[in-house]
């Protein structure tokens, strides 16, 4: 089996101390290992392991970890890459961690470390963000994804100093900037989302009167723009609809749809003939927002 990355050797006898010396072999081709970091049972508390210059690729550095299980390691190459590794509990013989690619972050959660306090984003849109920058103390500018693509649901925890407020900005996949908001570790098990309407202000409002009753239908759709939109009562009659097939609609522009009776579902379509459905108006904007986890799958559409 061709092995890569990091691998970390115990000794067969446990100190005195309750510290263990292990040995780190890197073999990860151009990248060197810049940093490696820890969280122990019970803690929030990021600890760092202590080396005074990188790891280079197929060389050998002894660090110390304590002899307990750790729930993560974490590494950070000179690429920006982080590799991780879940549960890990010494044994009484010499173990082998190997960090491959399989342990490289790819998605899911990603882990930014420039402290060692966690502040937990969640991207909580229908939209994937390709940016999020955090303006504060000690953290460098630029986008904090590093080419990954931050996708709807997936974690993103920076970790910092403890108590620092930082203000978070993201950008969606079609280039729109969210508004600004402020962040703090105060509480480490909070979780500060990315939400839809830090979007709203990019899109146009389409047929709003305050002297009818009816509701915004919010398009978070970027697979195609959107040429028609369709709202029908329970039994399947048309209350109301748009075409804007000569000026397609794109993401976050809003339409609003006029009408007394309830609406139980609503159709958009996009400009390649895909159909988008949604039965339900969001629970904090009391919109409905549609985007492409609506998409009405089928093997009959172009």
């Amino acid at each position: 089996m061709f092995l890569l990355d990091v691998l970390l050797l115990l000794p067969l006898t446990l100190p005195d101390t309750g510290i263990s010396t292990t040995v780190c072999i890197s073999n990860l081709l151009s990248e060197d290992i810049v940093s490696m970091h820890y969280i122990l049972p019970a803690s929030t508390v990021l600890s760092s392991v202590s080396f005074s210059s990188t790891i280079g690729s197929n060389s050998m550095r002894t660090v110390e970890l304590p002899y307990v299980y750790i729930n993560h390691i974490f590494w950070e190459t000179t690429s920006g890459g982080v590799y991780s590794l879940s549960g890990y509990a010494p044994g009484l013989s010499v173990d082998t961690i190997e960090v491959s690619p399989a342990k490289k972050e790819f998605g899911g959660v990603f882990n930014r470390i420039y402290g060692s306090n966690p502040l937990n984003i969640v991207n909580s849109t229908d939209v994937p963000l390709v940016s999020v920058e955090l303006t504060g103390n000690f953290i460098p500018s630029g986008n904090l994804m590093r080419n990954k693509i931050f996708l709807p649901s997936e974690f993103l925890r920076v970790w910092i100093d403890s108590g620092e407020t930082v203000e978070i900005t993201a950008i969606d996949s079609e280039g729109n900037s969210s508004i600004p908001f402020a962040a703090s570790t105060a509480t480490p098990d909070s979780i500060y989302r990315i939400t839809p309407e830090m979007f709203f202000s990019n899109g146009d409002e389409i047929g709003y009167s305050d002297s009818q009753a009816g509701s915004w239908v919010i398009n978070s759709i970027t697979l195609g723009r959107i040429t028609l939109i369709e709202a029908f009562s329970s039994n399947g009659y048309l209350i109301d609809g748009l075409d804007c097939s000569s000026s397609p609609l794109n993401t976050w522009d809003k339409v609003y749809i006029h009408h007394n009776a309830p609406i139980d579902f609503i159709i958009l379509t996009d400009e390649n003939g895909r159909t988008f459905s949604a039965n339900a108006v969001d629970s904090l904007t009391g919109s409905f927002i549609v985007g492409d986890f609506n998409l009405d799958f089928g093997f009959d559409f172009p």
